[in-house]
């Protein structure tokens, strides 16, 4: 049975490093860090590699260790980002690595939307399978 949940989301740490710039088409490798509250309760690592393009349009894959409490289950598991965006297009893909899970969260599959509010703030609604172990 899949069972859905919301979380907001912080920033503690952002961490741009160019990795190359060439007439404004820009590569860069993020480092992140992430506290999460809600139906989530915990923190993150992640690593992304971002571009973007001459005419606005970006990109960016990457990945994500996610240390925390989820219905009253501890442990972590690993999300794989990949997404794309436009002026007139975008897509999302956000799943949880297969057999990332760890602790009570072994067996933990699903996919996640990461929401921008207007406001600055973000959520992330996660649907998700946890097989009995």
């Amino acid at each position: 049975m899949t069972t859905q949940i919301t979380a907001a989301f912080d920033f503690e740490s952002w961490d741009e490093q160019e990795v190359l710039d060439v007439e404004g088409a820009r590569i860069v490798r993020t480092t992140f860090v992430k506290r999460f509250t809600g139906d989530l309760e915990g923190t993150s690592r992640g690593e992304m590699v971002m571009a973007h393009a001459l005419q606005g349009s970006a990109a960016y894959t990457g990945y994500e260790r996610i240390e925390a409490t989820l219905a009253g289950r501890r442990g972590s598991f690993i999300l794989r980002h990949n997404a794309f965006t436009a002026e007139d297009a975008g897509s999302s893909e956000v799943v949880v690595m297969n057999s990332s899970g760890t602790g009570e969260l072994t067996g933990l599959a699903g996919t996640a939307d990461i929401e921008r509010h207007a406001d600055g703030t973000h959520t992330l609604t996660l649907s998700y399978d946890l097989a009995a172990h």
